[in-house]
């Protein structure tokens, strides 16, 4: 049974739905977030400076590009600098992107409707126990009156003589 202090459990409104244009709006800000990192970017190093250089033409033969964003490390054993992935290699990791989003969503969607369905199996079991429980209080409050009844028909009032 429930304790009367404990709050009732309501549930107002319905879980979400899938809505393709949030979906878009997740992937759209998700992209920026690549674009504006360095995730677009591949990092290139080199220990010795004919290494890097190296690392740098033959990525730069692939299309990526000398990043002018992000800070270019010369110094000894420790040559660093980012590239600007080329386009069609952007492009696969967006569709990846779009992917994990896509899945993100759907796992948070289950998880509220899932929530959703627990909160609103929780009230109906308040729900019953509270209808079970003044059920019960009713039927003794029922009893104790006949009881009380039957005790006042069986016993005549008192007479005390004057």
């Amino acid at each position: 049974m429930t304790n009367k202090t404990e709050e009732r459990i309501t549930i107002q409104g319905v879980p979400p739905q899938y809505d393709e244009k949030e979906l878009l709006r997740h992937q759209a800000e998700r992209h920026t977030e690549y674009h504006s990192s360095r995730e677009s970017y591949t990092h290139v190093f080199g220990e010795l400076p004919f290494d890097f250089i190296n690392n740098v033409i033959e990525l730069a033969n692939q299309g990526y590009e000398l990043s002018n964003k992000l800070p270019i490390t010369l110094a000894p054993l420790s040559n660093h600098a980012f590239m600007r992935k080329p386009e069609n290699v952007r492009a696969v990791d967006l569709e990846a992107i779009d992917i994990q989003v896509k899945q993100s969503y759907v796992t948070w969607l289950e998880s509220e409707h899932e929530d959703y369905r627990q909160r609103l199996k929780a009230q109906l079991i308040q729900t019953a126990e509270i209808k079970e429980a003044k059920r019960i209080a009713d039927k003794e409050a029922k009893m104790i009156a006949d009881i009380e009844r039957q005790v006042a028909d069986t016993f005549t009032p008192l007479v005390i003589p004057a």
